[in-house]
């Protein structure tokens, strides 16, 4: 099922409003399965509509429009989609009538321009629009190609859609189960990442994409299946080779976030983190406290001279030891603005724990807030790797 979206209105075009309905409604289709490759936003201008539709419909299995269904003379839907269909427009009487009923309620004709809301292309059947005047329309082509047309106005097209739409599509079995599992990595770059699983990323079902933020890239697994077991078949084979491939790469599954391991591990040791920063200026305790993660204590430090390795795990050790910690991270950096390309800076982090004290340096990247998220990732993720370590033993 391929599906695009032509949203109808100049007044998108020209981004005097921005066009939240193609968002939400990419994210219901992909929510069921229907394969979106194209949005597009077209004017207030019906031989650019038609056109618009007509090229879709070569295409697409099911073009999804919005806007262009009022009564106004730059409401041109209707009219595009009868011009590029080859159909007709035919007046529904009993569309006709319930815009009488709406417009007598309120004590005025309803006037031609009203009535206009009450035509359809021949051969098409009505949407109903229980909050609003103008309908929707639902045409299949002679080919079975399917056109939905929708109200512009959001709350009438998210009714629409919700009660009407969807239910066609499944109805149709147009639409399936679609499931997502997101592997999520720290402190990985995404071509390492790519490297390594690019065989996958090349699957048509499940399909795997690559999401990166800073200092972590989300690895998605997508299925669609006719029911939700087939569905994690598909995903866990396929997740199943990520995770031996990436092994402690990765941290977890989902919703879950960094910290919320690292404060699991810590919990489930009855040990506490105590943290000693620079650059990071605090962040990295702060986003560990957030989520109620011990943190036994911690201090800011000046940017400056990195000190040597030896003497940075003395520190961090003793540091530990004057807040009652098992773990201490120490974050150092040294002072400067730096390129992204070209960075002339470098920090050097600390995890010491009971057994031992790590040191790991890296180059600064970026500046700002781009160095420090990256370092606070980093470093929380070096303690991660280090408690799990300390869980295996």
């Amino acid at each position: 099922m391929r599906a695009e979206i032509i949203s109808i209105g100049t007044e998108l075009l020209l981004g005097q409003i921005v066009d939240t309905n193609a968002a939400w409604i990419a994210q219901r289709l992909a929510a069921e399965g229907v394969n979106l490759y194209r949005k597009q936003t077209i004017g207030d201008n019906q031989q650019r509509a038609a056109d618009a539709i007509r090229e879709a419909l070569a295409r697409a299995d099911l073009v999804l429009t919005t806007g262009g269904l009022g009564p106004t003379v730059d409401d041109v839907t209707r009219e595009a989609i009868a011009d590029a269909t080859g159909r007709e427009l035919v007046r529904d009487a009993a569309l006709a009538e319930r815009v009488e009923r709406i417009f007598a309620r309120w004590s005025r004709p309803a006037g031609e321009n009203n009535l206009r809301q009450a035509d359809l292309p021949a051969g098409a059947r009505s949407i109903p629009n229980p909050v609003g005047t103008a309908p929707g329309i639902l045409l299949k082509t002679d080919e079975g190609k399917v056109i939905i047309a929708m109200p512009g106005v959001p709350h009438e097209m998210k009714q629409m859609m919700t009660e009407q739409v969807i239910p066609y599509l499944r109805e149709q079995g147009l639409a399936a189960i679609i499931k997502i599992k997101v592997l999520r990595s720290a402190a990985i770059g995404e071509s390492l990442i790519d490297d390594k699983i690019a065989d996958l990323e090349k699957l048509e079902n499940p399909t795997v994409g690559l999401s990166a933020h800073l200092g972590q890239v989300d690895i998605r697994v997508t299925a669609r299946a006719a029911t939700e077991k087939e569905a994690d078949v598909l995903i866990e084979h396929v997740a199943g080779q990520i995770r031996r491939r990436l092994g402690e790469g990765l941290f977890g599954e989902d919703d879950i976030t960094l910290e919320a391991v690292i404060s699991d591990l810590l919990d489930h040791r009855d040990e506490a983190v105590a943290l000693y920063e620079t650059l990071t200026n605090g962040e990295i305790a702060s986003t560990l406290r957030a989520i109620g993660a011990p943190v036994a204590g911690q201090e800011v430090g000046e940017v400056g001279e990195l000190p040597d390795e030896e003497t940075a795990k003395v520190r961090a050790s003793l540091f530990a030891a004057e807040h009652c910690a098992a773990w201490c991270v120490a974050v150092y950096s040294t002072e400067g603005e730096h390129d992204y390309e070209e960075s002339q800076g470098e920090s050097l982090i600390v995890v010491a724990g009971p057994q031992h004290a790590r040191v790991t340096r890296y180059p600064l990247v970026g500046k700002g807030e781009i160095a420090r998220t990256w370092l606070k990732v980093r470093a929380l993720d070096l303690l991660r790797r280090e408690l799990l370590k300390a869980k295996n033993q």
